[in-house]
């Protein structure tokens, strides 16, 4: 009896390669996640083209140029373009060697060159631009700058001022050189959401 069940189930999988099959499993939901679909959108976010010299002599953030004491401002606009939800957003930076990768300037000068972050009258931040690193996707850690933009809110502008200490800069700084790069990160206010940036 066993050997007529095998050669049954034999036949019936050597049958025409149209055969269909159907396989059956069984679907868990848990309701402790919670997901929004929506738009997030900050592609109409920008920083200002043009630094305003606050103190010092050059016009642009030239950082071989500038000197201990000297201070540039731009401002920065977050808009949440066409985005539909509450997001969560945060501002990174870094500065980025020039030219050929890995000679150490970019490095150096974030050991000295500070960044002031203001929105309106409050100070979002103030401290060392290598404390603005994204160490990692999203916007998980924590840098002082977090904050959440309701749907409803309109447009928010922030003035970003760099600037060299006039303390603790020596001679070991001049003429090094780097690329100041400034970035929005945003992602929908639910928890492990994507995020855009």
């Amino acid at each position: 009896m066993g050997s007529v069940f095998f050669l049954g189930v034999a036949l019936s999988l050597w049958g025409p390669m149209a055969t269909t099959y159907s396989w059956m499993w069984q679907e868990v939901q848990d309701a402790g996640h919670e997901f929004a679909v929506g738009i997030l959108d900050i592609s109409d976010s920008s920083f200002g083209s043009e630094w305003h010299v606050l103190r010092g002599g050059n016009q642009v953030v030239d950082l071989s140029k500038m000197i201990p004491g000297d201070a540039r401002k731009i401002k920065a606009t977050l808009s949440k373009g066409s985005s539909d939800l509450d997001f969560s957003y945060k501002i990174v930076a870094r500065v980025k060697d020039i030219g050929s990768p890995g000679t150490g300037a970019a490095q150096k000068l974030e050991e000295v060159l500070r960044v002031r972050i203001t929105e309106g009258q409050q100070e979002v931040y103030d401290g060392l631009v290598r404390d603005l690193h994204q160490d990692q996707p999203g916007i998980s850690r924590s840098n002082g700058t977090e904050s959440e933009f309701r749907a409803s809110e309109g447009n928010k502008t922030f003035f970003i001022t760099v600037y060299l200490p006039e303390e603790g800069v020596d001679h070991t700084y001049q003429s090094l050189g780097g690329e100041l790069e400034l970035r929005f990160l945003a992602k929908q206010a639910t928890s492990d959401a994507i995020y855009a940036e």
